[in-house]
């Protein structure tokens, strides 16, 4: 959330400049509307106009550039017992 009292304020149209590769004005309505994994670029209305932050802007890169946490891959011993859960399952049921 943008707190207009501590944050630098910019337009729609300032804030192409704080991202590498400026990006259309286009992607950052679509980027402030409905975001990109689950994140969305913070944004406030002041006197019927849209403003974002330089803050918020970074908040947004940091979150969307954040390797997303994988599963660990079972180890050898929790295969093996998966692997009989499932037999003794089988062989309850006769297949």
């Amino acid at each position: 959330m943008i707190d207009a009292t501590t944050e630098t304020l910019l337009t729609i149209r300032q804030a192409r400049d704080v991202f590498p590769n400026s990006p259309s004005e286009a992607t950052l309505w679509r980027w402030l509307l409905k975001g990109v994994r689950g994140h969305v670029l913070d944004s406030v209305r002041v006197g019927g106009r849209r403003f974002t932050s330089r803050e918020a802007c970074q908040r947004f890169i940091e979150a969307t550039s954040a390797e997303p946490e994988r599963p660990k891959p079972p180890t050898l011993h929790e295969r093996r017992r998966s692997l009989q859960q499932a037999q003794a399952t089988l062989d309850h049921y006769g297949v």
